[in-house]
């Protein structure tokens, strides 16, 4: 069969329906023929700057019109795409343009402070072009670049060893299969509109882009700060007439809280794509007692080193009864192989590390052939160095019904909130602040909430630091170059790690980071009824002992992530939606009992149904 590449496909979208709506975003619309003629003169600005096949091309742009712009001119030369996220830390966009080494780079129509000095910084001769939506006047011509299904087509970062972004390569015909495949499944047709809630930083966004221009379908972006505010969300994927999104089981938690509390229809809605965590069965539970079969959640699994997932199961009403949700079965032409130590096959129901042998892989890790190495072996069952299967890393056994169960990582590999997260990497970046001798970063999953604890050997000369001080540094050391689910929430300090007789760290006898007790608390204890119920939660998901009325939720150990579940929450027991901009404005347990009895008595709910919470 001819191999056809993604941007050709989107091509034949543009053909067929080039005044239908290809781009809804805060920042305006694009039709398909618009997007084309500012593709077209993306990729013609690029060739004429000398850019062609295997050019290496940043975008950083904030208008996502222009970076989606980007990305088809990009592919049209046969360049390689690294979208990047301007709201990441600057020094983790420096070491990722320092890594790329790119001769050219696509900014956006805007001037952006953090573009500018970002290349200043980290690849100052790089020649520069700017993907301006609004520009007019004769649409050049570009000739195609003859592609490949062996090209390579993109970069996306993921946490390194050492603390440095690591760069996995995409295949250009793997991108194809995937997008092929996933349309096909869900039976995509041009008036599907798939709403975009990852990063652009993320091989996810991927799926959201290409699923519908492929279809001649909309790509649809929420308003900035609707992710972090399910109930915002909820509402904006039902107003928006929403048919298709991809997230994280943490994000569906608090939209499907959201959508059952304000008993939204969703009615446009059609699939929820979920990867990148364990989906609760409970979650699943209460979606189904709602939504029956309507709205289909669709649980995948895969490595972004095999191009975004690789096996997929259609959640059932069963599931919700499990242990765990399945991750089901391999899509076409992947092989799912769970082996031993010693690479021999187990035998169903025992538990193996996942392999995957696809020929859609990627194509490793940028500049890294040892890295690539290591997890790109020839398959054990065959020995044959042509015969490459991905070591995930990842434990799994198979059900009875032949659908895999995953158990989760064998190394030091997590994933939160659906970004991947190595401890080596965040131990690193401990072991870089003058107050810390040595680190170890170990989970924690409590009452649904997940996150990283540290126990720290602190340098002598910090060991008398104030440990609000220290910590709120040592969190600050961090945001520079982690995402925020990457910093620890918890900090233990002990006088030495237990380790090995081999001398290292001896991880199975750390004890759990425990919640670090409190002896003084902000603006007092919550006295009513309201404050008290608030407290609770709050202490829940955070790893403090106490909270006063005044205490800052992100001071006392709080993200982005555990923002939305604190939120989701407060609507599972109180039955009212806190907005997220409220609670941001002062975070603190007096500022939130204030919004929600404000929205209970505009619900005109009696007072003694609260008083009875």
């Amino acid at each position: 069969m001819t191999f056809e590449p993604i941007h050709e496909l989107v091509g034949r979208a543009i053909e067929r329906f080039p005044d239908r709506v290809a781009v809804e975003s805060p920042q305006g619309r694009l039709t398909y023929r618009e997007l084309d003629e500012r593709a077209a003169r993306i990729a013609d600005a690029l060739r004429s700057a000398g850019a062609g096949a295997g050019a290496f091309v940043p975008v950083l742009a904030r208008d996502c019109r222009e970076l989606i712009a980007s990305v088809l001119g990009i592919l049209r030369i046969g360049g390689v795409v690294v979208p990047l996220d301007l709201s990441a830390p600057p020094a983790r966009l420096r070491l990722i343009v320092a890594d790329v080494a790119p001769g050219w780079a696509v900014l956006g129509s805007s001037p952006d402070a953090v573009a500018a000095q970002v290349l200043a910084d980290a690849a100052p001769d790089a020649r520069t072009v700017t993907a301006d939506t609004r520009a007019s006047g004769p649409v050049p011509r570009v000739s195609p670049h003859r592609a490949g299904a062996d090209d390579p087509c993109y970069v996306f970062y993921t946490s390194g060893t050492t603390g440095r972004p690591k760069g996995i390569v995409g295949r250009l015909g793997s991108v194809t299969h995937y997008i092929e495949w996933e349309t096909e499944l869900l039976g995509v047709t041009p008036d599907w509109r798939v709403g975009n809630l990852v990063s652009p930083a993320f091989d996810a966004v991927m799926r959201d882009l290409f699923v519908p221009l492929s279809t001649g379908g909309t790509f649809v972006v929420p308003p900035a700060d609707t992710l972090l505010d399910p109930a915002a969300l909820a509402r904006w994927i039902d107003e928006a007439r929403i048919d298709l999104v991809h997230c994280v089981p943490s994000l569906f938690r608090g939209l499907a809280d959201a959508a059952l509390a304000a008993d939204l229809t969703l009615s446009r809605l059609r699939c929820v794509a979920l990867s990148g965590e364990r989906l609760a069965p409970a979650d699943a539970g209460r979606w189904f007692g709602r939504y029956g079969d309507r709205i289909r959640l669709l649980n995948l699994y895969g490595p972004s080193e095999t191009t975004m997932t690789k096996t997929f199961h259609f959640v059932t009403r069963r599931d919700a009864e499990r242990v765990s949700v399945p991750v089901g079965r391999p899509m076409p032409d992947t092989e799912l192989l769970l082996l031993d130590e010693r690479g021999r096959p187990v035998e169903p129901g025992t538990v193996g590390e996942v392999y995957l042998r696809t020929p859609h892989r990627s194509l490793g890790y940028l500049g890294l052939p040892e890295e690539t190495a290591r997890v790109f072996v020839p398959n054990p069952l065959t020995g044959d160095a042509d015969d490459i299967v991905y070591r995930t890393g990842d434990f799994g056994r198979l059900l009875e019904d032949g659908a895999l169960e995953f158990l989760g990582r064998k190394d030091h590999q997590v994933k939160i909130g659906g970004v991947r997260i190595e401890l080596t990497a965040v131990e690193s970046l401990l072991r870089t602040h003058p107050a810390v001798a040595e680190a170890a970063v170990s989970v924690v999953d409590e009452d649904g909430a997940t996150y990283l604890g540290a126990h720290l050997e602190l340098a002598a000369d910090a060991a008398d630091t104030d440990p609000d001080v220290l910590y709120t540094a040592l969190r600050d050391h961090l945001r520079q170059q982690l995402p925020d689910s990457a910093v620890p929430a918890v900090f233990v300090p002990v006088a030495a790690l237990p380790r090995t007789i081999s001398g290292k760290i001896d991880r199975g006898s750390l004890p759990v980071p425990v919640r670090r007790a409190v002896t003084d608390v902000r603006g007092g204890e919550p006295r009513t009824p309201t404050e008290r119920t608030l407290a609770e939660l709050w202490l829940g998901i955070l790893p403090v002992g106490r909270v006063g009325l005044e205490d800052g939720f992100f001071d006392s150990g709080g993200t982005s992530l555990l923002v939305v579940e604190l939120l989701s929450r407060v609507n599972r027991t109180f039955g009212v939606t806190v907005a997220l901009r409220d609670f941001l404005q002062s975070p603190t347990i007096t500022t939130l009992a204030e919004a929600v009895e404000r929205e209970f008595l505009a619900a005109d709910a009696p007072l003694d149904d609260l008083l009875a919470i």
